[in-house]
């Protein structure tokens, strides 16, 4: 859609390819920490230990303070500012790999687990929060490079014990009713995100998950808060945040490329979301980020 590149796993396994690998930053690869913009089509979790900079995350600046986690879901756009060389591991895998795992289905009435780290893509840890990470990410890593029999399910255990031990530290309070029908609200807001619809309406994402245009929107008020009216409409903003900010397209294009028939109804709609024009916007979050690089210089 956009002019951002999409990283895809590319690291090899110890004996061919791999939905799933593990490693220091080097072994990873240039893209873990690269100074440019862009997005993943997996998901990463990454367990920092030393280091020092800035880590970008769909605009949200976090100073990177080890010892220190960071969740990103397919999708998220990010760069990195670093100061000194990052140590630590990451750790990627695709959503394949993870099908019907305890994050996608949510801890008992609670919400999927990355969905909930992701929300907040960092995560600090004390000291016994970071033993616990270490000691769980040294399995994986082993069952990785050893590709002993059954190393995938174990993989697969142990990476659900990860995110629920790093959702359980988020310390998230769930209300009592919120999530109880996440798994369609959670859909919903994928598709969202993805813009996976002929037309962005409730009606057009009711009908691709095969439900009505009221029940969706009762689910989706109910685990989210917001209406889908809301999501899809922030959705979109947010995708246009990230083209205006982080492409050289210029408003016209930003529109056409998000589906927008009208620049000038485009124009319209993105202030009324985000309360600045798109050309306001895009002057605005340039200069914030010219000066922060200066600033680390």
């Amino acid at each position: 859609m956009s002019a951002l590149p999409l990283h895809h796993i590319e690291v090899p396994a110890p004996s061919g390819t791999a939905p799933l690998a593990i490693g220091s930053f080097p072994e990873i690869g240039s893209y873990t920490t690269a100074g440019f913009a862009h997005r993943h089509d997996f998901y990463e979790v990454l367990h920092i230990t030393g280091g020092s900079g800035t880590h970008v995350v769909d605009f949200v600046h976090y100073q990177i303070k080890p010892p220190v986690m960071y969740f990103l879901s397919p999708g998220q756009v990010h760069f990195w500012d670093c100061e000194t060389p990052l140590q630590g591991r990451v750790l990627v895998f695709t959503e394949d790999f993870m099908l019907g795992r305890a994050s996608e289905r949510g801890v008992g009435d609670e919400p999927p687990c990355f969905d909930v780290l992701s929300e907040n893509a960092e995560l600090r840890l004390d000291a016994a929060g970071d033993r616990a990470v270490s000691d769980l990410l040294v399995p994986i890593e082993q069952e990785y490079h050893r590709r002993e029999a059954g190393h995938t399910c174990v993989s697969r255990a142990y990476l659900n014990i990860l995110l629920v031990t790093a959702y359980r530290m988020r310390a998230f309070a769930p209300a009592t009713a919120e999530h109880r029908s996440s798994a369609l609200a959670r859909r919903f807001v994928r598709l969202a995100a993805e813009h996976d619809a002929d037309e962005p309406s409730v009606r057009a994402y009711a009908d691709k998950l095969g439900v009505t245009a009221s029940h969706l929107t009762e689910v989706v008020k109910q685990a989210t808060g917001r209406t889908p009216g809301q999501v899809i409409r922030g959705a979109l903003a947010l995708e246009a945040k990230r083209m205006l900010a982080l492409t050289e397209l210029n408003a016209a294009q930003v529109a056409s490329a998000l589906g927008f028939t009208d620049p000038s109804y485009f124009g319209r709609f993105f202030k009324r979301e985000t309360g600045v024009s798109p050309l306001g916007f895009r002057r605005v979050i340039r200069e914030k980020y010219q000066n922060a690089r200066e600033m680390s210089l």
